[in-house]
């Protein structure tokens, strides 16, 4: 009878430092939908994804390039992304977004598109595309 005493009093103990371990630790867990914007170099302005793509157009390749690294770990880390199975989306990298968002952007017609849009659209829309292509508009 004790050591079935002694077994609940200890399961529940490990159950309540369990507990006040996941109360303490949760708040510096991170949440998906938080925005941690990667600072490019030399004081290069911040990319959002509200913003058009003519602020893309302008924006050095710097902030670019921080951009796309935290547009691809979103894409990564999206559940949408599992489904596609195209090689040239599953071996995406950030430089290769970047490339396929110039791509979107060289496109006159895609130039009012906020930047979030096209980083989920462009890898789909240029998958087959050779990396470096820009579309002159006329």
């Amino acid at each position: 009878m004790i050591q079935i005493f002694n077994f609940h009093v200890l399961q529940r103990l490990i159950l309540v430092v369990a507990t006040v371990f996941t109360l303490v630790t949760s708040p510096y867990q991170a949440i998906a939908s938080e925005r941690r914007p990667v600072i490019p170099a030399n004081g290069q302005p911040i990319l959002s994804g509200n913003m058009h793509g003519s602020e893309w157009m302008a924006a050095s390749k710097d902030s670019k390039q921080a951009y796309c690294e935290e547009a691809f770990a979103a894409f990564r880390g999206s559940a949408a992304q599992s489904y596609i199975i195209s090689h040239n989306i599953q071996s995406l990298s950030p430089e290769g977004l970047c490339d396929r968002m110039d791509q979107y952007y060289s496109l006159e017609e895609y130039a009012d598109d906020r930047l979030g849009s096209a980083a989920a659209i462009a890898p789909i829309l240029f998958a087959d595309t050779p990396l470096g292509t820009k579309y002159e508009t006329k």
